[in-house]
């Protein structure tokens, strides 16, 4: 089975951001001397977070909502008290609220600038409220449930993440009052609930799934501008795909580096899935 491996981000004091995800996020940390990088993470399945010192003279991270790339989401029970902890620790954290019948969430930026959502398992009206765990930084356990893309042609997308790559479509979610359209994909083997991809009953269903969803927004004539390539900014989206020999000789990419860009400038890299 494939998954999404590694999120991989270009970054100025490198050691000092992997410090904050683990302080204030909860996240476990290691670092690789000789490839002068810093990895976060939470246990589990879940994506790895991986910062690669660049030179401070470079350009700065600004988040630009015509960007191909958006923001991680992380999923917990309880949103409030996640946000609690981490205002107290000294991060500015929006009000969270139930998003239509999306999502309980909210939002926030780490040090160098790059969005985090936070969302809850369950809708506001459905919530219980769990026991919290003092020994971990957000009362709780997390999971980087989401990595958060854009694209101005979704039918490309779906060709190469479902058609070519291997993922599977677990939800469509119609958010026209707000004018676009969100699309989940996974390497996974599990089916949402409901058969109807639409189906609002899926949703709370794919905020507790223990792995990483690729989220792509879609918004009819949203311009996408593919990522930096240079200074602070995400370099690469690692993925490890079964049958990667023959993806790669289908696409007709550059298989020195395995690296290339998604229809909209979403820089990716692939990997053998290990068996």
């Amino acid at each position: 089975m494939g998954k999404i491996s590694e999120h991989v981000f270009r970054v100025v004091n490198s050691a000092s951001l992997a410090g904050w995800y683990k302080t204030v996020m909860g996240m476990q940390v290691t670092e690789d001397v000789s490839a002068k990088t810093w990895t976060a993470f939470y246990p589990g399945e879940g994506v790895k977070l991986v910062f690669q010192e660049v030179a401070s003279k470079g350009t700065t991270y600004k988040s630009n909502r015509d960007s191909c790339y958006w923001k991680i989401g992380v999923t917990v029970s309880d949103v409030d008290l996640a946000r609690d902890k981490i205002m107290a620790a000294g991060t500015q954290v929006s009000v969270p609220n139930q998003f239509l019948d999306v999502g309980y969430l909210c939002h926030l930026a780490d040090p160098n600038g790059f969005t985090i959502e936070l969302l809850q398992h369950t809708f506001k009206q459905n919530f219980v409220k769990p026991i919290p765990d003092p020994s971990l930084a957000l009362g709780q356990t997390a999971v980087i449930g989401q990595i958060t893309t854009r694209s101005q042609d979704i039918e490309a997308s779906l060709g190469l993440y479902r058609d070519s790559l291997g993922m599977k479509l677990l939800s469509i979610q119609d958010i026209s009052d707000y004018g676009f359209c969100l699309y989940f994909l996974a390497f996974t083997a599990e089916n949402p609930p409901d058969q109807d991809l639409t189906s609002t009953k899926n949703r709370e269903w794919l905020w507790q799934r223990p792995y990483t969803t690729l989220e792509i927004q879609c918004r009819p004539g949203q311009k996408c501008v593919p990522m930096d390539k240079e200074g602070e900014g995400v370099d690469h989206i690692t993925m490890e795909v079964e049958d990667y020999a023959n993806i790669m000789t289908k696409l007709k990419a550059d298989q020195s580096n395995s690296s290339f860009p998604d229809p909209d400038g979403v820089q990716l890299k692939l990997k053998s899935a290990s068996r």
